[in-house]
């Protein structure tokens, strides 16, 4: 059984407030709001597998060099 994802609509939505939140920040604490954004998402998940997987899926995006 695969998991339910948000629609598109809902996602594009996600993507708005995060990239305006982000703008708003003081320069520099972008990295710790990310932070306490993946912790607070990870804690309503309760699946720690499917964390790890999105922290995986994540680096892959962003292309970090293990």
């Amino acid at each position: 059984m695969t998991a339910p994802t948000l629609p598109f609509a809902d996602l594009e939505q996600v993507y708005e407030r995060l990239a305006s939140t982000l703008d708003k920040l003081p320069e520099g604490e972008e990295s710790h709001f990310l932070a306490q954004l993946a912790l607070a998402l990870a804690h309503r998940v309760a699946d720690v597998d499917q964390v790890m997987a999105a922290i995986e899926e994540a680096r892959e995006g962003a292309s970090i060099s293990s």
